[in-house]
């Protein structure tokens, strides 16, 4: 029998003894306790009719003095009412138990009361009690006084009865008390029995045994993976002792090779390290992926020194080949564009997920090698921000296992390659706009009117009519207000009034065009004049409208630049550490977890938080605007929830 059964079965059978020790203790106390309660409540009931008789024996005295001495008729009544009730009361009790002596007391006592109404009949039966019978009636009166005194003499004596009956219920109370005191010693000398050999019993066989499984545990935990518990038995914590000293062997043996892979797992994150480095250093973008695929099959063991980058075409529907390393060039040539969707590299660039075949080409979505060759791939999509951007397609050697810990570390690659192409490509963008909006700025021709004092165009140039869109007649004669916002009329009055115009000043009006459109521009404005009077202003503006855009635009790609360099520097500087702690996870949930399910509880959570921080750094891979969210007042944070 397990030790768990047998000490739940050891605590049964005290319980079921205790319990029953106590039922037998309070039945024989309840019956005690209910014998001296009926006992008090007879007694009491006892001393209730001895009280109504005696009450009753004095009225019937008194009611012979009141007919002595008044002679009336009515103490007859009174005194026959007051025998009835005493006779009543001296009568038998269905419901009360009487000792002998009580019963020859209360015979007596009937015997008295009786005699006392034959003395009553006679005193009754004179007819002048107070006349010519008084003599009479003072003699009867006092043979009648000595029979109550007799009957009160009676009364005494039951009265003492009483006493000695109470004295026994006394002493019943005290033998009850006693009896609950010798049963409360009796169930507490059995509960510490039963306690103290239930504890020497859980000594003997768990104490002492888990004291060296603590001892067993705590050499181990210090790295004496030579030490051996000496528990035996077939108990649980002796089959405990001896699978523990199984997993000390086994650790022993594997110790050697865990750190074997553990060297590995550690060349093969330094090629993430090697990679990021590559993708952190300037350079075009086809030699940039040309080192990093030569990083890549140079430091990650188990793959073939060959591969290709394929890299997405601006029409999004193909692919060109723009990195390989180990193809013949027959391969390069007849490979160079594929169609995403086709094939596995194409079916990985439009999922957006690594795919891998161990079925060679026997694999039918090998659509442009079918019976080609004899090999496994690994494609593995270039992705940033939710996008994909191309395809890294690798060799695995025939040996090689794909772990968990493999398909985060080559997601991180691709995820790098990915950022790192967005951000040479999307630098080259904004170097081109750039070019494009300096090179119309430089050429651009300035829009040119004059206006008189009460802001009438009265002269417009070319740029301006190919501005407005009006012609030259239509803009000749209009207000000038007419053209500006209502906030921009505001400050124009304002200016006419002389109010705020200063020499060379610039200032930004929005201004509404024939098609009702929107459009800024920057002007200066000076005051001309005829023989020292004003007549008008002559006005120097050009449009800003494309150069307010494409300044907003060129702010919004120098933060995107700039987070996009924060993302590889969190990638490099987290996510390979991270990678770390993972894959060494996993190492010990796959040689351990199931040997200690509180080491693989713990084991689990670790893996689970370093999962969430990857999902975290993803996050911010996936930022493709630059929106802010208030983090607290008057602080500004990066929002990761993109749409």
């Amino acid at each position: 029998m397990n030790v768990h059964r047998k000490i739940i079965a050891l605590v049964g059978l005290g319980m079921v003894l205790i319990i029953t020790i106590t039922l037998v203790a309070l039945q024989d106390i309840s019956g005690a306790l209910s014998l001296t309660t009926r006992g008090v409540g007879e007694l009491f009931a006892k001393d209730q009719r001895i009280d109504a008789v005696e009450a009753g024996v004095g009225v019937m005295s008194l009611a012979i003095h009141n007919f002595k001495d008044t002679g009336n008729i009515f103490f007859r009544v009174t005194y026959t009412d007051a025998n009835a009730h005493v006779l009543e009361f001296l009568g038998p009790h269905a419901e009360l138990l009487y000792s002998p002596g009580e019963t020859k007391i209360l015979t007596q006592l009937g015997d008295d009361v009786r005699s006392l109404n034959r003395e009553a009949e006679q005193i009754f039966s004179l007819d002048d009690a107070r006349g010519k019978n008084r003599l009479a009636a003072y003699a009867l009166v006092r043979r009648f006084d000595d029979k109550i005194a007799s009957v009160e003499h009676d009364i005494d004596s039951y009265r003492e009865q009483s006493v000695r009956g109470m004295a026994e219920i006394v002493l019943m109370l005290r033998a009850n008390r006693a009896r609950v005191n010798d049963y409360l010693l009796f169930i507490l000398l059995a509960s510490g029995t039963i306690l103290l050999s239930l504890g020497m019993y859980i000594h003997r066989k768990i104490s002492i045994p888990l004291r060296d499984l603590w001892k067993g545990t705590t050499e181990i935990s210090q790295g004496n993976l030579a030490y051996r518990m000496q528990i035996q038995g077939t108990s649980d914590i002796g089959q405990l002792a001896e699978r523990f000293n199984e997993m000390a062997q086994q650790l022993r043996h594997s110790y050697s090779e865990l750190e074997k892979k553990l060297l590995d797992r550690t060349n093969e994150l330094a090629a993430i390290d090697s990679v990021a480095l590559t993708l952190s250093q300037s350079g075009n973008l086809r030699d940039m992926l040309a080192k990093s695929l030569g990083q890549i099959l140079d430091s990650l063991a188990g793959l073939e020194q060959k591969g290709s980058i394929f890299l997405s075409e601006p029409d999004g529907e193909t692919m060109r080949l723009v990195a390989s390393r180990g193809l013949s060039k027959d391969f390069c040539q007849d490979e160079a564009t594929i169609r995403i969707g086709e094939c596995l590299c194409g079916i990985a660039a439009q999922t957006g997920e690594i795919r891998v075949t161990e079925k060679n080409c026997d694999d039918p979505r090998h659509s442009r090698c079918l019976g080609s060759g004899d090999h496994a791939r690994i494609n593995i999509p270039i992705k940033s921000r939710g996008i994909v951007l191309g395809v890294i397609f690798l060799y695995p050697r025939n040996d090689f296992t794909l772990k968990p810990s493999d398909l985060q570390m080559l997601d991180t690659i691709g995820a790098q390659l990915g950022l790192a192409v967005e951000n040479l490509r999307f630098y080259a963008e904004v170097k081109e706009s750039s070019e494009k909006f300096w090179d119309l700025f430089e050429n651009s021709r300035d829009i040119l009117f004059t206006m008189d004092s009460i802001g009438t165009l009265t002269a417009v140039n070319r740029e301006a009519e190919k501005f407005s869109g009006y012609t030259k007649s239509e803009l000749i004669g209009k207000s000038v207000l007419v053209f500006l916002t209502p906030e921009g009329a505001e400050i124009v009055k304002r200016m006419l009034n002389g109010e705020g115009l200063t020499a060379r000043q610039m200032m930004e009006f929005e201004v509404i065009k024939r098609d009702s459109s929107h459009a800024f521009i920057e002007l200066s404005a000076r005051r001309l004049s005829k023989k020292q009077q004003p007549t008008g202003f002559q006005v120097s503006a050009r449009d800003m409208t494309e150069q307010k855009l494409l300044r907003e635009k060129l702010l919004t790609a120098k933060r995107l630049g700039a987070i996009g360099e924060v993302v590889i520097t969190v990638r490099h500087e987290i996510n390979n550490p991270l990678t770390t702690v993972i894959g060494n996870v996993e190492l010990l949930l796959e040689r351990y977890g199931e040997q200690d399910n509180d080491l693989k509880m713990r084991l689990e959570s670790v893996l689970n938080s370093s999962l969430r921080i990857a999902e975290i750094v993803k996050k911010l891979q996936a930022i493709k605007q630059d929106k802010v969210v208030e983090y607290v007042k008057g602080v500004a944070m990066t929002d990761l929830k993109q749409e």
